[in-house]
């Protein structure tokens, strides 16, 4: 709803116009803290305007502390512009709001979701707004300091072979980590290998572990696809030709195998050496 819109509701009551953020702070404040039968459904929904003003008509008392009760507990929307619309964070955060506010909210506000719910969350728990800010604050810093995990997993993110890297560690991971009746969403992509990730509790030896295993089965399916129309042949070589052969792979930049393949194949075409011997 706009500023200043004559069919808002609420305006007249307060004398002032709120937005959506102050709006639903006040229809849960209503709700929880004053004990008004609210329609769950409205929070965050198009009629919640309408049952907050419901409400404040037969409440004055609540009215004229609506601008000291704004100020003792919502913060700045700068202090929290950094929770943003990500599913990824919305999932770290969520638990841990939770948490921080004693699940405050009720659970059948269908309406209120996403950003929208944790920072409702915050909004309407009831504690001194400086220890709400050093709060949040933590919040901030403990999630950068996960983020700064991700440096980890960047191997995944590979833009020609991002999606196939993480579609093996999705095979690992149901082979060597994840229950059998697990419910788990299959990962086919490094935003979900990621949040993966974020939700298991596994500490940073763990995590590094796993990652240095699915590298390792990676590496080897490689080698495999890349050694598929190639056999393994082991032969005895007198020293002095062994010495020759590494001299030769130096020379060319070569490894031993590829300058026996190359000798092998020049003679098969050629055959100036073999034919008389």
């Amino acid at each position: 709803m706009a500023v200043n819109d004559p069919s808002d509701p609420i305006t007249p009551l307060l004398g002032t116009w709120i937005n959506h953020r102050q709006a639903t702070w006040l229809w849960l404040g209503l709700r929880i803290h004053e004990k008004f039968d609210l329609d769950d459904n409205s929070c965050g929904g198009a009629t919640m305007r309408d049952e907050v003003a419901w409400a404040l008509e037969g409440a004055p008392d609540i009215t004229s502390s609506f601008r000291a009760k704004k100020d003792r507990y919502l913060l700045p929307e700068e202090q929290l512009a950094w929770i943003t619309a990500s599913q990824r964070q919305l999932q770290w955060l969520t638990p841990r709001i939770d948490t921080l506010t004693d699940r405050i909210l009720p659970r059948c506000l269908v309406h209120l979701q996403g950003r929208d719910r944790l920072v409702a969350a915050l909004d309407i728990w009831k504690i001194d707004l400086e220890k709400k800010q050093r709060a949040v604050e933590r919040l901030h810093d403990q999630w950068r300091r996960h983020k700064a995990m991700d440096s980890q997993l960047e191997w995944f993110s590979d833009q020609k072979e991002g999606t196939k890297r993480c579609l093996c560690a999705w095979e690992w991971l149901q082979k060597n980590y994840l229950k059998p009746f697990s419910r788990q969403i299959p990962i086919s992509n490094y935003q979900e290998l990621l949040m993966f990730f974020d939700h298991e509790d596994m500490g940073s030896n763990e995590r590094v572990a796993i990652i240095q295993r699915i590298r390792k089965l990676w590496s080897k399916r490689q080698f495999n696809e890349r050694s598929a129309d190639k056999k393994q042949v082991n032969v005895m070589l007198p020293k002095a030709v062994i010495s020759q052969l590494d001299a030769l792979a130096e020379k060319h930049g070569l490894k031993r195998a590829q300058v026996i393949e190359s000798l092998v194949r020049m003679e098969a075409d050629a055959g100036v050496y073999l034919a008389g011997s």
